[in-house]
């Protein structure tokens, strides 16, 4: 979209607003230039009677054309306004607004809403379609981080009410589970911008959050890592093969439970945080079982050694391993690295050892030159005699 670019408004589509709806609910999420750019479409729309240049808008509310494409992401992303492209020509279709009743109770809308503006204020608060291709974002590409509102993407999906989001019952299996939000606020939104992204149900985002719980807390760090674990094909032997396979097959708990009773030992609370503190950095169960090997393998011990753990499982995170095989791949580049400085160690070592020392040394230094060494050594030894006297 450029400002040269021409518009029609879409025929027959006059909305009536609810001014009230829009200040107490939407203003406060969309932010003022959304709301500018809404209000402006209400005065302007002249039922498609000609075409307009978007530099009009630009002219009349002083904006910038970034500004004015974050805006009508917003609005697009609030099913408030639709953009069609019909060739080189787009239509602009306005939505009317949510009742305040419908807003309320629209999960995501309100938990937006009360994140702007607080619970107690929130509770203080008691289309027409038309041809060609729609122009228009989901909430998420609108609110990257939810409430940082600036977006590039522009992926053509709608977020309305029909598919909000069934937190009620998101909630219900997370009593049922013993699941519970680390932040009830921040992970809601979070967890609806995946589903929005993955084209998911709350069901399935659901199986997901309770997959990469840590501590029957739900953790969106660990969901976000899942979602972006790749298919590693490699060469690996059968015991990098074992390795990888059990350590995909169980929790980090559970895995730590099998090597400590092999070593007739039971895990001891300090080992409990430790698992914690390691999923907390976003590693997934399959690469803190790799790091738990490692460390029995490195410490012979009956108990984990924390801070090497610790060591393996920041450099993990730094490194962002998301998966087994991707832990054992880092561990044969270690091990391949390691025998590599050992081996140009051993190198140096011994280019500093003197060629004569060598029992297969040949001296290989001329006659002419022997003559002279002889004749200084003669000179030298003369000199000596003399200062003996």
């Amino acid at each position: 979209m450029k400002p040269n670019d021409r518009f029609s408004f879409l025929k027959n589509n006059r909305v009536s607003q609810d001014p009230i709806t829009l200040v107490q609910c939407y203003l406060p999420i969309i932010g003022q230039d959304a709301l500018n750019l809404y209000l402006y479409t209400l005065a302007f729309w002249d039922n498609g009677q000609k075409e307009h240049l978007f530099a009009a808008i630009l002219n009349h509310l002083n904006f910038g054309m970034d500004r004015l494409l974050k805006a009508f992401k917003i609005l697009s992303a609030f099913n408030l306004i639709t953009l069609y492209q019909k060739g080189d020509v787009y239509e602009l279709a306005i939505q009317p607004t949510l009742s305040q009743s419908d807003f309320l109770r629209h999960t995501v809308y309100r938990t937006l809403l009360e994140k702007k503006i607080g619970d107690s204020a929130v509770s203080d608060l008691c289309g027409v379609k038309a041809d060609g291709e729609a122009l228009t974002v989901p909430l998420s590409q609108a609110f990257p981080e939810i409430e940082d509102l600036a977006s590039h993407d522009e992926t053509p999906v709608k977020a309305n009410f029909k598919n909000d989001f069934d937190l009620e019952h998101f909630r219900q299996l997370m009593a049922r589970d013993g699941l519970r939000f680390q932040d009830e606020q921040s992970d809601v939104l979070e967890l609806f911008k995946i589903a929005d992204e993955k084209k998911w149900t709350w069901f399935e985002t659901y199986q997901l959050a309770k997959a990469t719980a840590v501590s029957q807390v739900i953790s969106v760090k660990r969901m976000r890592e899942k979602l972006v674990q790749k298919s590693i094909s490699s060469d690996f032997n059968s015991q990098e093969e074992t390795v990888i396979r059990e350590a995909k097959r169980k929790t980090a708990l559970q895995f730590l439970a099998e090597i400590k009773q092999t070593r007739k030992a039971g895990i001891i609370q300090a080992e409990r945080d430790l698992l914690k503190q390691m999923a907390d950095l976003g590693l997934l169960d399959e690469v803190i079982n790799v790091v738990i090997l490692l460390t029995f393998n490195k410490v012979d011990s009956a108990n984990l050694n924390e801070k090497y753990a610790m060591k393996v499982a920041n450099d993990y995170s730094y490194n962002k391993i998301r998966s087994a095989e991707e832990a054992v791949l880092r561990i044969r580049e270690k091990n391949q690295k390691g025998q590599e400085q050992k081996t140009a160690k051993t190198t140096k070592e011994k280019s500093n050892v003197p060629k004569w020392s060598n029992p297969e040394y040949k001296n290989e230094t001329s006659e002419e030159t022997r003559l002279e060494l002889e004749r200084k050594k003669k000179e030298m030894l003369a000199r000596l005699g003399k200062g003996g006297d």
